[in-house]
């Protein structure tokens, strides 16, 4: 059984819905609860359930909602209606629950029915040939014995407390379906053809495919403003399926290319994980994705893996140890590793009032942390380790690895992983198909899997002769982008060279100074103050927040995304390497690109001028 989503928001008001999601979630994962002289006899494996449905086209209010719609293959789909009062009564024809004193006069059997009949009415008008389903409605009373009969309903309608008691809840909604099965043929519908079998295994996954993105849909507050469209917001079936997977299994490892959505599901998993009492780490590799990361995974604990490791070595850093590649790949996993063999409590005074170890850890970018001294701190911050402990690695295992820490490949991560179950994301969500074309430097018409609709814009490619010409045309891209609505921080100009060394810091010297002239001293002159590197001067920690339009290397920004993006100081695509990080940098676009290459690259890249 498929539960969707398959964790129970911890603010649902209802107690009565949470017990009858737990009892279904018993039976989704084999269990079931003990039930006298009964043992489980339904295959529920083919079911799905979806729990609080949102009916937007309700046939008698402005919208509706169903506590739970239980999709089961050659019996029906069952519209639950949940009633978790503690004590119920109808006077005058109104139904009171619990304490409500206005009263319902409709009756939890009408609302479930009318319900069920709006659904069934709008799936009908989206699927004609889903008219052969039968539909059902119900009204589960988890807590009450509910013995009242009446001609307004029928006694196999009703599921109340001494039901679940004696027997597991899959059995009672199978029974609700097969006894609606029974009065529609006694009733002659002539819609209705039981030696078909519907909805068959095909028209079930269907109908969820209609009806789940009407309610399980990924918005965060926080990141709305920074999200371009529905289109990118949208989950992807691919998304849903590593969704399912994380619910069946502790240990999973999502390879995906760059814009697949891998941070997002990273995020979502941490959500509910954390929500579910579990305490998680959540691990990168950069500092500017680490900042957004512990913004948005709230209850969760974030580090970038140097920096975790540096505070469970409790290790200073100096500047002779900042460049020196062998301290941040050796020297300090083996200071954090041996802090936590040493039983003096590293995790407790990492975070406070903590175990020894973390319920759950996940890792995004992943390939970035493909090393034996990282995985060995690793396996002993997660309980279990890699063989028995939760974690998800999300990471672009083919593309994506440009950090020198790197040193094991995919397979060596698989033999540490055994037991970990593989799955792939590569429906790109984040780039529109030109922009991904373009970075993957093939036809439009060859650029892969992609969610999002061809807007019809180009990126924009120029050419440019030497650094004071590239100044000139990385400010009439700031301005062009500006007065298309683009600026501040929805616009980052990215670079293969660090901060020092690329086009936008030229750029900004150009903007301070007086020596230069004519009408290029002019436009550098108005973008004074206006840009700035992502990581100010002198200090560690990116600078997230102010409204300025950042610049940043490609490896800084790695893992993010933005609006707009201006790729500068692309001088040569020989090496994998160097393909990789266009690739990179190209695809952290979500709306429009800006590529200034080198004009001894017009033959590799197409030109819009």
């Amino acid at each position: 059984m498929r539960l969707i989503p398959p964790t129970i928001p911890p603010d649902t008001p209802s107690d009565g819905e949470k017990l009858v999601f737990e009892r279904l979630a018993a039976d989704s994962a084999g269990g079931g609860r003990p039930v006298p002289a009964q043992a489980a006899s339904l295959d529920t494996s083919g079911w799905t359930v979806l729990h609080s449905l949102d009916v937007a086209h309700h046939r008698r209010q402005m919208e509706g909602e169903i506590d739970f719609v239980c999709v089961v293959p050659g019996r029906g789909v069952l519209c639950l209606e949940v009633k978790g009062c503690h004590t119920l009564r109808r006077s005058g024809g109104v139904w009171y629950y619990g304490a409500d004193a206005e009263g319902d006069p409709r009756g939890p059997f009408k609302q479930a029915s009318e319900a069920m009949h709006s659904l069934r009415e709008r799936l009908q008008r989206k699927r004609a040939h889903l008219k052969g389903i039968p539909f059902q409605s119900a009204v589960c009373f988890p807590v009450l014995d509910f013995s009242l009969t009446s001609e307004e309903w029928h006694d196999w309608q009703v599921i109340d407390r001494r039901d679940l008691e004696a027997q597991l809840i899959s059995d009672l909604i199978a029974a609700v379906l097969d006894r609606a099965r029974e009065r529609t043929v006694q009733l002659r519908q002539g819609w209705f053809h039981p030696e078909e079998g519907e909805p068959t295994a095909a028209q079930c996954d269907e109908l969820i495919r209609v009806l789940r993105p009407d309610f399980e849909f990924y918005e965060s507050p926080k990141a709305r403003a920074r999200r371009l469209d529905e289109e990118v917001k949208r989950y992807t079936e691919e998304q849903f399926a590593v969704l399912d997977q994380f619910a069946r299994n502790p240990r999973v490892i999502v390879d995906g290319s760059a814009g697949t959505g891998k941070t997002v599901l990273a995020i979502e998993e941490a959500r509910r994980s954390a929500s579910a009492g579990r305490r998680v780490l959540l691990l990168c590799f950069n500092r500017a994705l680490a900042k957004w990361l512990e913004e948005e995974a709230e209850g969760t604990t974030v580090f970038t893996i140097h920096e975790y490791m540096r505070r469970l070595g409790d290790v200073a850093l100096t500047e002779e140890k900042m460049d020196d590649s062998a301290f941040w790949n050796e020297e300090l996993p083996a200071a954090a590793h041996e802090r936590l063999l040493d039983g003096s409590g590293a995790l407790r005074q990492l975070v406070p009032g903590g175990g020894e170890a973390f319920d759950e850890l996940i890792l995004d970018e992943g390939q970035d942390m493909l090393r034996e001294s990282y995985l060995d701190v690793l396996e002993l911050s997660l309980k279990g380790g890699f063989a028995e402990g939760r974690f998800r690695i999300f990471g672009d295992f083919a593309h994506q690895a440009i950090f020198d820490a790197a040193d094991l490949a995919f397979d060596d991560l698989q033999r540490r992983c055994p037991s970990a179950f593989i799955t792939d994301l590569s429906t790109n969500c984040r780039n529109t198909p030109r922009v991904l074309a373009l970075a993957r430097g093939v036809d439009l018409d060859e650029s892969g899997r992609i969610s999002r609709p061809d807007d019809g814009l180009d990126p924009v490619v120029r050419f440019y002769r030497d650094a004071d010409h590239q100044c000139e045309l990385l400010g009439q891209a700031l301005d062009e982008l500006h007065d298309a609505g683009l600026t501040g921080p929805q616009v980052v100009v990215l670079s293969p060279h660090n901060d020092q060394a690329c086009a936008a810091a030229g750029f900004c010297g150009l903007a301070g100074g007086e020596a230069a002239g004519g009408d290029g001293a002019a436009t550098h002159h108005t973008w004074r103050g206006r840009l700035a590197p992502l990581v100010p001067p002198g200090q560690h920690e990116p600078d997230m927040r102010s409204g300025k339009t950042k610049y940043a290397s490609i490896y800084r920004f790695k893992g993010l995304e933005s609006r707009a993006v201006v790729l500068t100081d692309i001088d040569r695509l020989e090496t994998d390497h160097e393909r990789d990080l266009f690739y990179i940098g190209a695809t952290r676009a979500t709306q429009r690109l800006v590529v200034l290459a080198n004009e001894g690259l017009r033959s590799r890249l197409r030109v819009t001028t």
